[in-house]
């Protein structure tokens, strides 16, 4: 059997950056919504010792610019990974949609084949199965 492979990792791109985004802001909103929770907690604690403010304030510089740029990497990394379940799932709704057009067009033998692996396999083998059914049907006339 061939193997099946694929050389383009956007193979739908609004579907996937789509995707890309809903990953990455759903992310950076919890990212949000925690650092918005540290830094009330940091409130309550420098009402009742004020001497701790100061030291932030020397130390602050040095925690910060680490910061900035391990979350940097974090989102390249989390971009690439989203990029890559994406294209898992693009790839075989690209395929189902071709088949449609080939069908559309009159081959009625055209059948999904994915990649192991790849996602929407149990919808593919339902879609060549339901092929199959409407074949045999039409064979009987």
């Amino acid at each position: 059997m061939e193997k099946l492979t694929r050389k383009t990792i956007f193979i739908k791109k609004d579907l996937q950056v789509k995707f890309i985004l809903f990953i990455l802001l759903s992310v950076l909103f919890g990212m949000v919504l925690f650092g918005y929770q540290f830094l009330t907690f940091l409130q309550d604690i420098f009402k009742d010792h004020p001497t701790l403010l100061q030291r932030v304030y020397e130390e602050g510089p040095k925690l910060i610019y680490p910061l900035i740029i391990k979350s940097t990497i974090f989102f390249a990394l989390l971009a690439m990974v989203s990029a890559l379940l994406s294209h898992r799932i693009a790839g075989p709704i690209y395929h189902i949609e071709r088949i449609c057009r080939e069908i559309k067009k009159g081959d009625k033998q055209a059948r999904v084949r994915l990649r192991q692996g790849d996602a929407l396999a149990d919808l593919a083998e339902e879609f060549n199965s339901m092929l199959d059914t409407i074949t045999k049907e039409e064979d009987k006339k």
